[in-house]
């Protein structure tokens, strides 16, 4: 199975290559995130809706990998250099109107000192477009990005695409009381032979009672089903309670938790019983320190392994210092895999181990030349621990220019 955690400044995505086999389900947080009507609302033109602008520019980083294939053993370095063209339209640059549409392409060309042949280009694009009303708001997506790295999970260099798409909205029956729904697919594919990929669908219904300005929740329930060559099909029914606390611009935290039973094809007449949920949390702790957390529980099928999936367990916690025209960071990032298997597995047992990854992640951006040029850096170490133990140390920096 192949993971993708990509990280995305704006419009300046890079691939961690830790994780390139667990496509994503979708947050389970998506219920009482950013989903609320506008308030009043005016009739809108289509045509007039769309007239709108474009943003452009390019970036450039290099990336240092002490151990590129992720090995225990004879780790080899490797220098990264990447091209990233972007381009982005936005229908609603100032925001407010009903109807906003924006839209975005950037390709990123690589090259590898040590590893020339995998020289290649990957690419990311999606469209997103929202209306909203006085009393409803509605939201539609669509994602494509193709992805390449040394994945921890499978040990080996992948070339992997992810397509997503989705619907979600909501509708205020009451001044307190509002119902929301949404859709989602995720595809995975990794035209390798080796690999398997995976289709992902989710539904969601729910609704949410804000008792006060500041606090909301309610009840949810959600179907997920997953396919793959590997798994067969695993079908998931979850309740969820999900709870949102606002205090202006000072403390976001949003949480679900809740109940999931899951059944697959290939066990007939068993099912699991567990634990579903997520957490975002961000706190103001002054104007210029932030600190944001947040906590993700999915399973997925295995890509690499017959009969096997993998229950991820992601936690990350950063801390942001902003200074006069610079940022610093220090995270922490933690995945722990643990795989099930799901029926006769076709893998010795001993083989399939569960994997401990920790990062340790410091970054400092700073804008530059009336903010039309961003400077960014980082510094990752990882340690591993599972079928396969390694520790890894990256340094990356790069530049990004806005025409």
């Amino acid at each position: 199975m192949v993971a993708v955690n990509v990280l995305c400044l704006p419009l300046w995505c890079s691939v961690s290559a830790q994780m390139l086999t667990t496509p994503f389900e979708g947050s389970p947080l998506v219920g009482l995130r950013g989903l609320e009507p506008a308030g009043e609302a005016s009739p809108f033109s289509l045509l007039e809706a769309i007239k709108g602008g474009f943003s452009y520019g390019v970036g450039v980083n290099t990336t240092y990998d002490s151990n590129f294939f992720l090995t225990h053993d004879n780790p080899q370095n490797e220098l990264t250099a990447n091209v990233l063209p972007w381009i982005k339209y936005y229908s609603d640059p100032t925001g407010g109107a009903p109807f906003s549409l924006t839209a975005n392409y950037q390709p990123m060309i690589r090259t590898y000192l040590n590893n020339p042949n995998l020289d290649g280009i990957d690419q990311s694009g999606g469209v997103t477009m929202k209306v909203s009303g006085a009393k409803t708001l509605l939201a539609a997506y669509m994602n494509y990005v193709t992805l390449s790295g040394t994945d921890r999970l499978s040990g080996t260099f992948v070339h992997g695409s992810v397509f997503t798409t989705g619907l979600r909205g909501t509708y205020q029956i009451a001044p307190r009381t509002s119902l929301f729904a949404n859709v989602r697919y995720a595809q995975t594919d990794y035209g390798s032979s080796t690999l398997v990929g995976s289709d992902i669908y989710s539904a969601e219904v729910g609704g949410y009672w804000s008792a006060t300005e500041r606090f909301s929740f309610g009840p949810s329930l959600r179907y997920t089903r997953e396919q793959s060559n590997n798994t067969g099909i695993r079908d998931a029914w979850a309740f969820n309670m999900q709870a949102r606390y606002l205090l202006g611009n000072k403390l976001q935290f949003i949480a679900s938790l809740g109940l999931q039973d899951a059944t697959n094809s290939r066990e007939a007449g068993t099912s699991t019983l567990g634990l579903t949920g997520g957490l975002s949390a961000s706190y103001s702790i002054n104007e210029r320190l932030r600190w944001d957390n947040s906590i993700s529980y999915i399973t997925v099928p295995s890509a690499t392994d017959v009969n096997y999936v993998v229950n991820n367990l992601a936690v990350s916690t950063v801390l942001t210092r902003q200074l006069l025209r610079s940022t610093v960071s220090l995270g922490l990032e933690m995945n722990l895999a643990d795989y099930a298997g799901v029926g006769a597995t076709g893998t010795n047992p001993s083989n399939v181990g569960n994997q401990d990854n920790l990062s340790l992640i410091l970054t400092y951006r700073r804008k530059l030349f009336a903010d039309r040029l961003d400077f960014d850096s980082s510094i990752r170490y990882s340690l591993n621990h599972g079928s396969t133990d390694w520790s890894q140390l990256q340094l990356s920096a790069g530049l990004r220019f806005e025409f």
